[in-house]
């Protein structure tokens, strides 16, 4: 790869991007073949994490409304400023889009971080949540089940999930397939059924394995 190809790559990428893929004195070629190789990294997550997503919120839409014995929990859950803002500001979305509210509209509205914050140790004295992890989290081992075990995984699952959905670099991490590991055991804990599903769609593995190597030959051989 010549020196214009690259300065032309590094101008759509941007130069403090492409940087944090050379803070070990790494050449071009491999900074640029660490950035490809994150992205397919990125990309394995993608399924896991939806179905992780879709499952968690489902489960705890579920649980609330056996807790509280109501279809909507929305206006009954006691919650912090924050989280009923963030209920407030996902009402108002969805009647801006002119469609008809209902509970099941709220939940899909409602962020990730809004889901994590009910498992948040602000809501540590609260039954919903207690009841929320005795019922969510079927298949779960009993130290992993208690709620500052929760907590922290929860946070280290979302800012994984935040990372990879802003781009930034997660391949450097010694940890990586701990965290994807960690992915699939939420959702087996949750729904023996979705982890199949998870499963059968998950390639990390694949990619992971591979290592940068793949990357490195495409660089050195096609730019």
């Amino acid at each position: 790869m010549n020196k214009l190809t690259f300065a032309n790559i590094e101008k759509s990428i941007s130069p403090e991007r492409l940087a944090t893929y050379k803070t070990d004195g790494a050449t071009n070629e491999v900074a640029l073949a660490r950035y490809i190789y994150n992205i397919e990294l990125s990309k394995s997550f993608y399924p896991i994490i939806n179905i992780f997503e879709v499952t968690l919120r489902n489960s705890i839409d579920n649980a609330l409304k056996k807790f509280f014995d109501v279809q909507d929990w929305s206006d009954v859950i006691p919650l912090t400023e924050t989280e009923r803002r963030m209920i407030d500001e996902a009402k108002i979305k969805i009647v801006q889009r002119e469609q008809l509210y209902s509970i099941n509209q709220l939940v899909s509205e409602l962020t990730l971080g809004f889901w994590v914050a009910l498992m948040g140790r602000k809501y540590n004295s609260q039954k919903f949540r207690s009841f929320m992890i005795k019922n969510m989290f079927h298949e779960c081992p009993s130290e992993q089940k208690r709620s500052a075990a929760v907590q922290k995984n929860l946070a280290e699952i979302r800012f994984l999930r935040n990372r990879i959905a802003h781009h930034k670099r997660i391949s450097h991490w010694t940890d990586l397939k701990q965290k994807h590991d960690l992915i699939l055991d939420f959702i087996r804990w949750m729904s023996q059924d979705m982890h199949k599903i998870a499963v059968n769609n998950d390639t990390f593995d694949v990619v992971f394995k591979s290592g940068i190597a793949p990357f490195e030959r495409f660089v050195r051989e096609q730019l």
